[in-house]
């Protein structure tokens, strides 16, 4: 059962109250002191106040010291300028990830890093594939899927041990990789092979492979791959493997990486 704390009404309104200064901000024609806001919103003045003050401290609104009033703050824009290049991207996968299911017959996936966990931007489906069935959106950690570890491997150092640093290894199964020093050496080996392999890491019976995709300024962004039956993707995985790395190349050169 699940229990819904008592205050949740009340943060689900202070959540409502923000949303709605945010929606003002941005119909307006010029800048708001608080009496304004508060007033044409009808909230408190304390609350509006407490909103305020977090919305600012987020960077998401900006206050006119001279003026004392508020517009909306740049961290909007660039969170919208975020969501139209993860739209650009998945659009710009779509045809490639529909190839790549055509030509190895398996279910491909897209990946990126959201929140410190692989978060499946889309997912192409293959009859083939009856064990286990993707669902965009799923986040799962970065420690056991293929396309969680080639982010993870391919993340610029510094970055890379601040997630492993935040990464609780917890199994998902016995195959499931727990210790800290057996996941760098098995990062490492990504970052020589350049793809990866969940080994029935995730789910027994499935194996998937990943490759890394690359942006214009060759960081990687995104990861690629491919899920299926164990045995068959062991059987053909020199194959797939090469397969995956010609479509991921394909969406990397769309978004403008170049071979050097």
């Amino acid at each position: 059962m699940i229990l819904i704390p008592n205050n949740a009404k009340s943060k689900e309104s202070t959540l409502e109250r923000s949303i709605k200064v945010l929606e003002y901000l941005a119909e307006t024609k010029e800048k708001k002191n608080m009496s304004d806001i508060a007033k044409d919103l009808k909230i408190p003045n304390g609350t509006s106040h407490k909103i305020l003050k977090t919305l600012e401290d987020y960077q998401l609104i900006e206050r006119d010291e001279s003026t004392k009033r508020y517009s909306l703050g740049f961290k909007l824009f660039k969170l919208g300028n975020n969501v139209k290049y993860i739209r650009d991207l998945r659009d710009i996968s779509m045809q490639y990830m529909r190839e790549l299911t055509r030509e190895t017959g398996e279910t491909s996936q897209l990946g990126i890093i959201f929140e410190e966990n692989l978060y499946f931007l889309e997912i192409i489906e293959t009859p083939n594939n009856k064990k286990t069935r993707g669902t965009v959106g799923l986040s799962l950690p970065l420690y056991a899927p293929a396309a969680g570890k080639v982010l993870l491997a391919f993340q610029p150092e510094a970055k890379r041990k601040k997630l492993l640093d935040n990464i609780k290894l917890k199994p998902f199964n016995l195959n499931t990789i727990t210790e800290r020093d057996q996941l760098e050496a098995e990062l490492e080996d990504i970052r020589n092979n350049g793809y990866a392999v969940d080994r029935e890491e995730v789910f027994l019976g499935t194996t998937c492979l990943a490759v890394p995709v690359y942006n214009a300024e060759k960081n990687v962004v995104a990861a690629l791959g491919i899920t299926g039956d164990t045995e068959r993707v062991k059987k053909n995985r020199d194959n797939l493997v090469n397969t995956i790395h010609h479509e991921a190349l394909n969406i990397s050169f769309k978004l403008g990486y170049q071979l050097s």
